[in-house]
């Protein structure tokens, strides 16, 4: 069945009461906005306070989003001025991946904000956590901290006004070596 046509200005307008379901066979492709290039598509209305549920499934599957080729902008929770993103929360198993595989040459921002904010990685739970940083097999740089007076960083793993020192792993410690190098 066609309703409607892609030529001129043709609009269609379908109204529902307090429900609406498109439906097929199990193996059936929906398509919504196949031929559209200028125009744009919104799901959901400005006043929307109900929930909007894409791809929830009790089976492994897919979803892409701005998943082309071309220089898509995702805006993602983007003007918002309160509520969350919870991205994996519920997540066992798996990976969490952000930012390029291969090529990677833009910038990744996380926490670039000008208000005050606690930035936390690695916190939660009892779990023990390996955190990586600057790890790969290229030449990195890392900075931590800035020359802004005031700026502190704190190694919980060390004594209070003690040295600190490298141990035969290369670990920081508050213990002197018993033999080595040591500078002053």
């Amino acid at each position: 069945i066609t309703i409607g046509n892609t030529t001129g200005t043709t609009s269609i307008t379908q109204r529902v009461g307090t429900g609406f379901i498109l439906d097929g066979a199990a193996a059936s492709n929906y398509t919504v906005g196949q031929s559209t290039v200028g125009g744009s598509i919104t799901i959901g209305g400005t006043g929307q306070t109900g929930t909007i549920t894409l791809g929830s499934s009790n089976a492994a599957n897919t979803l892409n989003i701005a998943n082309g080729t071309g220089a898509t902008t995702l805006n993602l929770a983007n003007v918002q001025t309160a509520g969350s993103v919870n991205i994996g929360a519920g997540m066992t198993t798996g990976s969490i991946n952000i930012g390029g595989t291969g090529l990677q040459t833009g910038a990744i921002g996380i926490g670039t904000g000008t208000g005050a904010q606690t930035l936390d990685l690695g916190t939660g739970g009892t779990g023990a956590k390996t955190i990586n940083i600057g790890t790969g097999s290229a030449i990195n740089a890392l900075t931590i901290g800035n020359n802004n007076l005031g700026t502190t960083i704190k190694l919980p793993g060390l004594d209070v006004s003690a040295g600190v020192y490298t141990d035969a792993s290369r670990n920081l410690t508050s213990a002197p070596p018993t033999s080595g190098t040591v500078g002053y």
